[in-house]
């Protein structure tokens, strides 16, 4: 009954973080772990492979996902900027609204990230940086992904459109571009290695850089995006490699739609010589 009362305030009380980090693992479990994994198991007879716990078609890209994701940085900080500009548009109302959603998302983060050892960090890399690794990009990557990429019948509208119900399910508008830009890369990673695993080492990686700067203190929860002319061309060069980046790894990909979906063919008795009259 307590925890189904709490208000944005209780979530940064430290009293409550044993509450918090408990609330975070049952989130996996129960949202992303096991109704993907039950979905992947009625969908398909190998319900791991639907799911893409498979190997990359080719090891180089692990190297590249990471590559990627530490260069997509600095466009994601750049997107994070103009969000911010955005929001700051809209009506008063709205604008509120959409910052006690921050109040609470940076409550609930606030007293997880209490990073005052090594061993602070640790838990926090395993709550912030692994559990959403894994259990975010399996539901929306390994599972919805795949099932948008089919309606649409064509891979980039599957992967970006997967991508914004990622960002909107954060309920963090501040946040929503860089966060939409983040699933586009994820899911492009995803879909081009064949291999959940390059989004999940590459999502992992996103997050515990963002963990390491709050530890090392180079940034924190309440820090406001930088806006000046350096920064903006960093963003925009990073973007523009963040394209080449998966442009080459396109190229180095084997997959297609046909080689992914590949036709239903219809079986019948009459197709198989040797059933029985």
């Amino acid at each position: 009954m307590q925890v189904v009362s709490m208000g944005p305030a209780d979530y940064a009380r430290p009293e409550l973080v044993g509450v918090i980090r408990g609330l975070l693992i049952v989130q996996f479990f129960a949202i992303f772990l096991l109704p993907s994994l039950v979905f992947a198991y009625l969908a398909d007879p190998d319900p791991f492979v639907y799911a893409g716990f498979k190997a990359p078609r080719r090891n180089m890209f692990f190297l590249l996902a990471l590559v990627t994701i530490f260069v997509a940085f600095f466009t994601v900080a750049l997107l994070a900027m103009i969000n911010e500009s955005l929001v700051h548009l809209l009506p008063k109302t709205s604008q509120k609204w959409i910052e006690n959603g921050e109040t609470a998302a940076n409550g609930v983060l606030d007293n997880v990230l209490l990073l005052k050892t090594p061993a602070d960090l640790a838990m926090a890399i395993f709550l912030v940086g692994a559990l959403p690794a894994i259990g975010e990009e399996l539901f929306f990557r390994g599972i919805l992904q795949k099932l948008f990429i089919q309606i649409f019948k064509s891979a980039w509208p599957g992967i970006i459109f997967t991508a914004f119900l990622f960002s909107a399910f954060h309920m963090q508008f501040m946040g929503f571009l860089p966060r939409m830009a983040l699933g586009i890369i994820l899911g492009a990673l995803y879909w081009y290695s064949g291999s959940i695993f390059t989004s999940m080492l590459g999502h992992f990686a996103f997050n515990s850089i963002n963990l390491l700067l709050i530890y090392f203190k180079v940034s924190d929860l309440d820090s406001k995006s930088t806006s000046n002319t350096a920064f903006s061309l960093i963003g925009l060069a990073s973007l523009v490699l963040v394209v080449f980046l998966l442009n080459y790894l396109r190229k180095k990909s084997t997959t297609t739609y046909a080689s992914e979906f590949p036709p239903l063919t219809e079986i019948t008795i009459f197709d198989e010589p040797d059933h029985p009259a």
